[in-house]
């Protein structure tokens, strides 16, 4: 089986130690989570964040933002 490396914060993992039983690893215990999360709620609470923040969008002018643009892609 394939392994991989994830960065998480130092209180992230004690966090996430507080749920291994015995000798759970961490892979086991993050499937035990995800098993009981679905995809759909995350999916909805995100969809629901993003009209939240579509409600109180406050655009700029076209040029002002392709001025912007052009300083981002110059490093700038």
């Amino acid at each position: 089986m394939a392994m991989t490396t994830i960065t998480i914060r130092e209180v992230t993992k004690k966090r996430l130690a507080d749920y291994k039983l015995g000798d759970q690893t961490y892979d086991e215990v993050l499937n035990l989570v995800l098993d009981r999360v679905k995809i759909e709620d995350l999916s909805e609470e995100h969809v629901r964040e993003h009209y939240r923040r579509l409600r109180t969008f406050d655009g700029i002018p076209a040029e002002e933002f392709k001025k912007r643009m052009r300083g981002a892609r110059s490093g700038g």
